[in-house]
């Protein structure tokens, strides 16, 4: 038996990181190999209910990775994991924290705020997911999944003198954007490019399976509306003070493309808070629309499957609109923007500004099913391409 130890943030309830764990577990196993997978947050939790997996603290990935007698490989699962704090990813889990982290800047100039947080948690490594083999004595392989690094500066590198000598040791690393790439080259590091590893949710989650998990609510909403609706979702962070400008783009939907609006958040954790985002916009617009609190990951699956056309500021709200074949207009958000350059449709290639929504609209509902569903497969190609290197690397310690 082949024991994977999986870690990643996926004890806070954000739905890409709750699809990373999901999408990597149902991949390896189509290997048909004797691997046993246990899944890592931060904090011990359990987001079952919403559609995510039970992950086991800090405290028992650090056991386990210390044990040689029953040795692990471990993966980091996926998402902007590349050179992030202790502080930011502890912001998502506590209120309070979060409003320390708000002012970071500000504070580390007296404080290392990285430092004190991983003091807090307790972390053994001076960056959350910046380790390898050589940091565990029980540890075979470390795996780096389809990662995001879009705000990967020269300067990271030199303010983490390891991070090159780290990240260059592992044992399989795959990002999954140009930019990414492009930012690493300019520190003297390669990797492999695939696409992000939730794109394969549709081949595991088709439309009939997502039917029998979601809500009573949204299965009877989407029965009547089915591609009658643009599903849109913004978080709060990126758009405040833009909320005037993105009402009276969905606004133009509503009045000049004649489609309904539904509005879902994606990502509920605390430095997310898409539903107070969502909130505000309901209050400004003047068209009718739906509200759904997505009560599950399932939710809001189904409903972005379901849409005449995705519009948000999520990345995975756009790559569940690219796994579905659905029209997506991605919001201005650097990773965002990032991935649809690098896997999105000719003329669909970038993250907009708030006020080019209805215009990106028109383009993004204009491409042809057959272009949206080559797009998907020739992601579906690569990131398979990927989990069989990944596989090799489970197989080879």
């Amino acid at each position: 038996m082949t024991k994977v130890l999986i870690i990643g943030a996926f004890d806070r309830y954000n739905y890409g990181d709750l699809l990373f764990p999901l999408v990597i577990e149902r991949q390896l196993s189509s290997y048909g190999k004797d691997f046993e997978f246990e899944y890592f947050g931060l904090v011990e939790s359990d987001l079952s209910s919403v559609g995510g997996l039970p992950t086991k603290g800090l405290k028992e990935f650090y056991k386990q990775c210390g044990d040689p007698t029953n040795p692990v490989h471990v993966i980091i699962a996926g998402g902007e994991a590349l050179g992030v704090t202790w502080n930011s990813l502890y912001a998502a889990l506590n209120p309070l924290f979060q409003r320390i982290n708000k002012r970071h800047v500000r504070v580390n100039k007296v404080l290392d705020l990285n430092g004190w947080t991983k003091k807090i948690l307790k972390g053994k490594t001076t960056l959350p997911f910046v380790f390898d083999k050589s940091d565990f004595a029980g540890v075979q392989s470390v795996t780096l999944n389809s990662l995001g690094g879009s705000g990967l500066s020269p300067a990271t590198f030199a303010k983490y003198d390891f991070l090159k000598e780290k990240l260059g040791n592992a044992d399989y690393f795959a990002v999954r954007d140009q930019l990414t790439v492009d930012n690493l080259m300019k520190s003297g590091l390669t990797a492999d490019l695939c696409p992000d590893s939730a794109i394969l949710m549709s081949e595991f989650y088709p439309l009939n399976y997502l039917h029998k998990m979601v809500t009573h609510e949204v299965a009877g909403y989407v029965a009547e509306h089915s591609g009658k609706y643009v599903f849109a979702q913004i978080n709060k962070k990126t758009t405040r003070g833009h909320e005037q400008v993105i009402a009276s783009g969905l606004d133009e939907i509503y009045q000049k493309g004649e489609t309904e609006i539904c509005l879902c958040p994606i990502g509920k954790a605390l430095d997310h808070d898409d539903h107070e985002a969502l909130q505000e916009i309901g209050s400004l617009l003047k068209s009718p629309y739906t509200y759904f609190d997505a009560d599950n990951i399932w939710d809001i699956m189904y409903l972005i499957a379901n849409s005449k056309c995705y519009v948000g500021t999520s990345l995975h709200g756009a790559i569940t609109a690219l796994s579905y074949a659905v029209p997506h207009v991605g919001l201005k958000v650097e990773k965002l923007g990032a991935y649809l350059a690098t896997w999105g449709l000719k003329g669909n290639q970038r993250s907009i500004e708030f006020s080019e929504i209805y215009e990106q609209f028109l383009v993004a509902t204009n491409a042809t099913k057959e272009n949206l569903e080559a797009s998907r497969d020739r992601q579906f190609t690569e990131i398979k391409k990927g989990f069989d290197k990944m596989v090799k690397v489970l197989e080879s310690n």
